[in-house]
């Protein structure tokens, strides 16, 4: 432990600044001057001592200001007298005697003919019959001067001399050789398949005369020494490869860097294992994706959202817009006992490397916020320890309805259709309350806080939150794009038309039939974004069945159509197509039919005024194409026609 002194010539270093100091000020008040500049510092004797003890001022020793250590890029190690044996103990102490002794009869360095005339003085007062020389004992006072009065400078050099080896250079190599070739590769050969080599290579040495026998003899412990001397991590990396190594090393230095709340967002994705079906319609959506931000500082869940569609663009932003917004209402619907409290825009977002995470648009996204964006290391979840921890805490559920569960050999299974369906309103209920009640109130060990008490604590210390004010450039960004015709029946999708006057407009300047791009928001195909191919700005189109694409999602459109076409092939559709169209080519090309021209007139007459609507749809009672109408049999007048098969004909109105 290096001493210093107030007094004439010390210098301390403060940040990139040298001060040298002055003088010591009636009521416990310093003032050094800079070396430079000459400019007078006054600091109180607490405050500067605190900074000694804190790192930031450094008393400079000697003429070093840094240690070789620190230069060289090594940790600095710091010498402990308690680690010593006793052997290295027992030196110390006797060195420390003689200098106490010197220095208690006032005897310096320099006075090498006083301290010879005293030396069997203090010998015999120390009780030594064999004193160690003048030149020794002056050379114990100039080290453990020098070094400030610092006892570890009177430790032997022989406490850490390393013992020197024996074997031949040779052996040496050959013995290096080996284990990189042998047993620092990704084949992992064993130690002793390592040692072995190690033999065979020193006999092919020994035939070739240029070693002695009894030099080509190599013990296992010899090569284990000779392994150890490698570092660890260049062993597991060469044997196991660099992520297993970086993985088994990682070591938290700052750990999380946030210390307020909403300074630094980390998010992720996860597939869920229950399976969710739709309140509305019945159809299955599959896996929920659940996408989470949660706040780095106190743990607290910022914002959610569940989708259907694996994760992307739309899942990321879409849980950014979430924790944007305030959710009083959702914790109202969820029927939570504690508000959800976090909303606003935050600073920074913690991300992984996923594709998503890396695309363009998604820039775009984060300079319209101002959000700035981190990436982690591949394959380094710790570096977002909030978000993964609460994925593990949502794996211990007590959902069992609609979970995706391994099967267990010589165990009694769930019927899926009996256990693989929960309802989408209850299971967002179930994370929503998960979120809001549960989670947030978990005691946390180490900072001896709940992360709701860590966040509201922190949040009232904060300015105002900021909100955007319209969400459409998000929208826009998230939105699945596609290059479609605009045609007379509008934008003509799979199953679905958009229209509107303003396209109408539209066609009026640009032209009756054109490409563009058009974007859609896979969460509501209620309308669509029409990029104008002239100025490149976007429109909204509604769609022309609102009633059926209010609140409709791209997926179970999909499911839908996917539904009706199984269906139309069950039901031999393209057999029936195919004979019709027959039929229809007989009937034209049958000569005969030109003598029965007037029987046909009249049997035409008999479907006059008939058109596909009015065999559907009859004018006179028109039914509006709601769900509780479409499903309603008995409203649906069709007239000497065969009724078909109910659900393609709904399918066909879709």
């Amino acid at each position: 432990m290096p001493l210093f002194s107030l007094e004439s010539g010390l210098v301390v270093r403060h940040g990139a600044r040298q001060l040298e100091f002055l003088r010591l000020i009636p009521g416990g008040k310093v003032q050094f001057e800079d070396q430079r500049t000459r400019l007078v510092q006054t600091m109180s004797l607490p405050r500067f001592y605190s900074a000694v003890l804190d790192g930031n001022i450094v008393p400079l020793i000697g003429n070093e200001s840094i240690s070789n250590a620190t230069q060289s890029g090594k940790p600095t190690l710091i010498t402990d007298l308690s680690s010593l044996n006793h052997k290295d103990t027992a030196a110390v102490s006797r060195r420390m005697m003689w200098v106490k002794a010197l220095r208690k009869r006032c005897i310096t360095r320099g006075q090498r003919a006083k301290l010879q005339g005293e030396l069997a003085a203090i010998a015999k007062a120390l009780g030594e019959t064999k004193p160690p020389s003048v030149s020794t004992i002056l050379g114990w006072m100039r080290d453990y001067e020098l070094s400030s009065c610092n006892p570890a400078a009177l430790i032997s050099g022989n406490a850490r001399r390393h013992r020197e080896r024996q074997l031949n250079p040779l052996v040496e190599e050959t013995i290096h050789k080996k284990i990189r070739s042998v047993y620092l590769t990704r084949a992992r050969f064993t130690l002793r398949h390592t040692v072995e080599q190690i033999i065979l290579a020193l006999r092919q040495l020994v035939k070739a005369k240029k070693l002695a026998p009894e030099e080509a003899v190599v013990s296992k412990s010899t090569v284990v020494r000779r392994i150890n001397e490698f570092p660890r991590h260049d062993i597991d990396k060469a044997r196991f490869g660099p992520d297993y190594a970086r993985a088994k090393y990682r070591t938290t230095v700052e750990g999380t860097q946030a210390v307020r709340a909403m300074q630094q967002l980390q998010c992720d994705h996860t597939l869920l294992n229950w399976v969710v079906i739709c309140d509305r319609t019945g159809l299955p959506l599959g896996r929920p994706t659940l996408t989470v931000i949660v706040d780095a500082m106190s743990g607290y869940v910022v914002g959610i959202y569940v989708s259907f569609y694996g994760p992307g663009l739309t899942s990321v932003l879409n849980v950014i817009k979430n924790s944007i917004r305030p959710k009083d209402d959702l914790a109202a619907a969820a029927g939570t006992k504690k508000p959800w409290i976090a909303f606003g825009l935050g600073e920074t977002i913690v991300l992984d490397n996923g594709l998503e995470f890396h695309s363009p648009q998604f820039q775009l996204a984060a300079w319209e916020l101002g959000i700035d964006l981190e990436y982690c290391r591949v394959r380094t979840p710790w570096l977002k320890p909030k978000v993964e921890r609460f994925f593990l805490n949502l794996d211990y559920l007590t959902l069992t309805d609609g979970r995706v569960r391994k099967p267990i050999p010589n165990g009694l299974n769930l019927n899926p259709k009996d256990h693989a369906s929960i309802l989408f309103s209850a299971f967002v209920k179930g994370i929503i309350k998960f979120v809001v009640d549960v989670y947030p109130f978990e005691f946390n060990e180490r900072r001896l806080q709940t992360p709701y008490d860590a966040f509201n604590e922190s949040i009232d210390l904060l300015p105002p939150p900021m909100f955007p004010s319209s969400y459409q450039q998000l929208d826009l960004i998230a939105a699945m794009s596609r290059e479609l015709t605009v045609g007379p029946a509008g934008v003509v999708m799979p199953g679905l038309n958009y229209s509107s006057p303003v396209l109408h407009q539209l066609k009026m300047e640009v032209g009756h039939k054109f490409k563009t791009r058009v974007k859609w928001n896979p969460d509501d195909l209620s309308f669509i974004y029409l990029q104008h191919p002239v100025e490149k700005l976007w429109l909204p189109i509604p769609s022309i069945h609102p009633n059926y694409t209010d609140g409709l999602s791209w997926t179970q459109h999909q499911l839908i159509r996917k539904h009706a076409i199984a269906k139309h092939v069950a039901g031999n559709g393209p057999e029936q197509l195919l004979l019709a169209r027959q039929e229809l080519h007989e009937i034209w090309m049958n000569p005969q039919a030109k003598i029965n021209r007037s029987q046909d007139m009249k049997t035409a007459g008999k479907f006059s005024g008939l058109s596909s609507n009015q065999i559907l749809l009859p004018a006179s009672a028109p039914v509006a194409l709601s769900p509780e109408k479409i499903l309603s049999r008995e409203e649906i007048v069709i007239p000497q026609a065969d009724v078909p098969d109910f659900e393609s004909f709904v399918m066909g109105l879709r």
